[in-house]
């Protein structure tokens, strides 16, 4: 079942710039592994250092294999560095499969 995950991330004041850099290379490392579908950066209205990625993947599984992987590793430690807070990750299930097995 497809899976959204959402993930926060707050850069330190001095360090926005970059980080939007580093979040393009990471998106674009992930747009090439197997099972991702979407991606989309928003970055908040009242808070311009706040930004939240939505990417679709097909399935957990997959999500968790991009996740593990060396390449984002090595992006997500640069990415580390720049942020003020820790980021937020949650996972979301796409449609309604849960919710319909537990109705049955």
């Amino acid at each position: 079942m497809a899976i959204k995950v959402l993930t926060v991330r707050r850069f330190k004041e001095d360090r926005v710039e970059e980080g939007h850099k580093l979040l393009k290379v990471l998106r674009a490392a992930g747009t090439l592994r197997s099972g991702f579908v979407t991606g989309q950066t928003l970055i908040s209205v009242n808070d311009p250092q706040k930004l939240l990625v939505m990417s679709t993947w097909t399935d957990q599984k997959a999500w968790e294999a991009w996740q593990a992987s060396p390449k984002r590793k090595e992006i997500a430690e640069k990415i580390v560095e720049l942020l003020d807070t820790p980021e937020q990750v949650e996972i979301f299930f796409v449609g309604q499969k849960e919710f319909d097995a537990d109705l049955a």
